[in-house]
């Protein structure tokens, strides 16, 4: 008799969970994936697309505490909170302060450089597997800089990631003109980072990996996870709200803002915030860019996808349940339009969009087994990250579930940091 496969069930059907299923089922699993939205619907299908590997800083870091009392004042700023909210982030917020001393910085910069020097690698194994590969654009993204000034106050990140092979030109300000006409004519300079791609379209990669997945026996399942049960050291079951009972062999959990409440149940207490992002995309904007753009005077990017331009950016502490703040999305036009004078008015045909981020503290992932049961893993907390590290954490979880040996060390990552 053949012996059966092993079983793997997924919670979450974004880039990280679409990812995990892909790999485990490479590697000979039968696949589970359940979420109650349909795949690539959640952070995955309204992020600005950026496949970032030189992004290595923390998201909260020196310069972003310079920043933070006028973003905090402003209620539309790159940052805000909504205050009745405050007492639940607090301690995630003094932890987030207190990574920003240099030495503990400095470990969070080595995490993000060990996952973040494996994304193109990966990414390109997994679009391999699933046929995904003309998707990705491969043309650097700039930044732009209104003065030199705002460009030399950026000279230690910039530093930092050249340790890391990280090359960052200095674009002068005609070039900038010559490779994108359409920004505004005003800028002082821009840099022209190594290796800043980004997707034509998120939602369709995930979308695409999933067909790879299902036509290749996996099983999908739209379904909202009420609850998850164990018997002291291993996870047994899980209670859906439609379905009800579904036994289990083996667990992921990649469930992104919402994964805290999951992992609480099977045993790990994290520290876990949804950073809430919001975007616009407008069809047929009346400019033209080539790439991803981003503007050091402001948090966030414009991105050409093959919907249309997306504006995307801001951070939003209320909590996962509160109600969009739709001026948050409207503001990234008035914002981004001194980027691109010729951007449209904003009409109908314009989609406004909000999302959560998963984020930690120290701007880190929980990839790895539960320090807890035998037979859970955990793979979210992404942050801004999620596209970018959804393949490299796919890889990474599977050669944990079946033994093989990592390339990187896994204890940054670990689920009980905190």
């Amino acid at each position: 008799m053949k012996a059966s496969k092993p079983q793997a069930t997924i919670i979450g059907a974004g880039c990280i969970g679409i990812s995990c299923a892909v790999h485990l089922q490479a590697e000979g699993f039968d696949v589970t994936v359940i979420d109650r939205v349909p795949p690539g619907e959640g952070c995955s299908f309204g992020n600005a697309g950026g496949v970032v590997p030189s992004s290595v800083l923390p998201d909260f870091h020196s310069g972003v505490l310079r920043k933070l009392p006028g973003w905090l004042l402003d209620p539309l700023g790159p940052l805000s909170i909504r205050w009745r909210h405050l007492p639940k982030a607090l301690p995630w917020m003094l932890k987030a302060a207190r990574n920003t001393m240099p030495s503990v910085a400095r470990s969070i910069i080595e995490g993000k450089a060990a996952l973040s020097l494996r994304v193109l690698s990966d990414f390109d194994i997994i679009m391999q597997m699933t046929g995904t590969a003309n998707l990705l654009n491969k043309v650097d993204g700039i930044r732009l800089f209104d003065t030199e000034e705002q460009f030399a106050s950026e000279e230690g990140e910039r530093r930092i990631r050249r340790e890391f092979g990280i090359d960052q030109r200095k674009i002068a300000a005609a070039e900038l003109r010559e490779l994108e006409p359409e920004i505004a004519p005003d800028f002082a300079c821009g840099t022209w980072y190594d290796v800043w791609y980004h997707l034509t379209n998120p939602a369709t990669f995930v979308a695409r990996m999933t067909e790879t997945l299902v036509r290749n026996g996996g099983t999908l399942v739209r379904d909202d996870v009420v609850s998850a049960h164990h018997d002291g050291n291993r996870a047994v079951k899980l209670v859906l709200r439609e379905a009800g009972e579904l036994g289990i062999e083996n667990l992921v959990v990649a469930a992104g803002a919402y994964s805290d409440l999951i992992a609480r149940q099977l045993g790990s207490k994290v520290m876990l915030e949804a950073e809430r992002g919001y975007h616009l995309t407008i069809p047929n904007p009346g400019v033209q860019i080539n790439r991803t753009l981003t503007w050091a005077a402001c948090h966030g990017a414009m991105t050409p996808m093959d919907v249309g331009l997306r504006l995307a950016g801001t951070d939003e502490f209320a909590g996962v349940d509160a109600p969009p703040n739709w001026n948050r999305a409207t503001i990234l036009w008035q914002t981004f339009r001194r980027v691109l004078p010729g951007l449209r008015p904003l009409d109908d045909s314009v989609s406004k969009w909000m999302g959560r981020r998963p984020g930690t503290p120290d701007s880190l992932p929980y990839i790895g087994p539960s320090a807890k049961l035998t037979n859970v893993w955990y793979a979210f907390g992404h942050g801004h990250l999620g596209l970018t590290w959804g393949p490299t954490t796919g890889r990474l979880i599977s050669e944990l579930m079946v033994g093989k040996p990592s390339n990187i060390a896994l204890a940054p990552y670990r689920i009980d940091r905190f």
